[in-house]
Formats: structure tokens, C-alpha cells, sequence
């Protein structure tokens, strides 16, 4: 017996126009790489952590204070070669949050040069990717961060209910995200069964997250 997978509607003007929306809106950057052992790494770090402050800090001892930008850069400069890779991710979140997806981009593709290992900056690629309709590159990147794994709880992000009856924050994992966003760039593609298999898992991750389970009923499954 096959399975066939074919979408109601497969047209970016109707469902999946929506669907693209609320892709784009949650492709924000993420970093739970947090390193503590002072200097500008550990700065640094904590900006990354807060990327939608973007004030400068003052660092004792300076009398000018330095953006956090500015410090994540003097992190890779003078942070060595273990943290050079963390601190690219960093750096890179805090641009990707300033909206400069061509450098946030550069910095993440520098920090899995370095550490092909780092989940998160594969995640942030794909989620640049997915910005830019480069269906493709944003596919390979969420299937290498797939392939590396997280623990669905590390991770969990805020995302806003779609519903306009609704208008409470739900919590998402990380790879429910993933999923979701990469389901979109098989849909794109017209990978229908990748697409459903994805909306499927995100719908799995997060059961209480209404935007995979939407998509799913949007397509018919079809056994032959």
C-alpha cells in the first residue's frame, strides 16, 4: 500500500501565504550559548541573550561604553581560539536581531566553520534562509541542525497565538520551530510529503501550538 500526500490548497496567495507569515515572524535569532568566565566573551554572551536590548555597556574600567556589537567583536579578537566560534554565533544573534541578516549570516556560517557541532547557529541559518525564500539552503541547514539534536525541552521560545480571539503567549520548543519552518520550505518546493511529515512533527512537539495543525488540515492524505 502507498501513501500519497497532496494539499488542498497549494497556492502562496491562500493558506500557505499565512503560513509563510507566521514562519517569517518566528524566524527570530536564538542563543542559548552563554559563556561565564569574564572578559568580553562573557559580555559578549549576555548580550546575545537579551539581543532586543541593544544599549551599550559600560565596562568597569572603561570610560566609554562599547555596544554590544563592538564587544562581541574585541570577544573574537581577543577571546581565543575555544570561545571564537561561540562568540561568532553571538555576534551573529545580535545582528540578525538589528534586522543585518548579510552579516548575522556571515558570523553564523564562520561559527559552524569553526564548530560544525553548534545547533543553534544552524538553526539561525535556516531561519535567514527562510527569510530570503532560499528554500533549499534553509532546508539543508534545519536538516543538519535536526541530524545534531537538541533536548525539546533546552529550548523553548515564546510565540505568539495567531488567533485574533486570542492574545496570550504559548511557549514552543526549539525543534517544534525547526520543524515548522522547514515544513515550509518543502511546501515551497512542492515536497508535499516532507512538508506534511514536518507540520506533523512540530504538531507532536508542541501539542498546544495551533499554526502546525492548521497546516495539516490543509492536506490529504491519500492511501493507495
Amino acid at each position: 500500500m502507498k501513501t500519497a500526500f497532496r494539499t488542498q490548497v497549494f497556492t502562496l496567495f491562500s493558506g500557505l501565504a499565512a503560513a509563510l507569515a507566521a514562519a517569517g515572524a518566528q524566524a527570530q535569532p536564538i542563543s542559548p550559548i552563554t559563556i561565564l568566565e569574564g572578559g568580553y566573551t562573557e559580555y559578549c554572551s549576555m548580550a546575545a541573550r537579551n539581543p532586543g536590548n541593544l544599549s551599550s555597556i559600560l565596562i568597569t574600567g572603561s570610560r566609554n561604553p562599547l555596544g554590544p556589537v563592538e564587544i562581541c567583536s574585541l570577544a573574537i579578537q581577543e577571546g581565543g581560539a575555544a570561545n571564537r566560534a561561540t562568540n561568532h554565533t553571538n555576534r551573529g544573534v545580535l545582528h540578525f536581531a538589528a534586522g543585518d541578516t548579510g552579516a548575522a549570516l556571515a558570523d553564523f556560517d564562520e561559527a559552524v566553520r569553526l564548530d560544525e557541532r553548534l545547533v543553534f547557529a544552524h538553526i539561525n541559518r535556516g531561519y535567514i534562509f527562510l527569510l530570503r525564500e532560499q528554500w533549499a539552503q534553509a532546508i539543508g541547514a534545519f536538516d543538519r541542525a535536526i541530524a545534531l539534536g537538541i533536548d525539546p525541552e533546552q529550548r523553548r521560545t515564546p510565540a505568539r497565538a495567531e488567533s485574533a480571539t486570542s492574545d496570550t503567549a504559548s511557549v514552543v520548543p526549539e525543534m517544534a520551530r525547526v520543524h515548522y519552518s522547514r515544513g515550509i520550505a518543502h511546501e515551497e518546493l512542492e515536497h508535499a510529503r516532507e512538508a506534511y511529515l514536518d507540520y506533523l512533527r512540530a504538531s507532536e512537539l508542541a501539542p498546544d501550538w495551533e499554526d502546525p495543525q492548521r497546516e495539516l488540515e490543509r492536506f490529504e492524505v491519500i492511501r493507495q
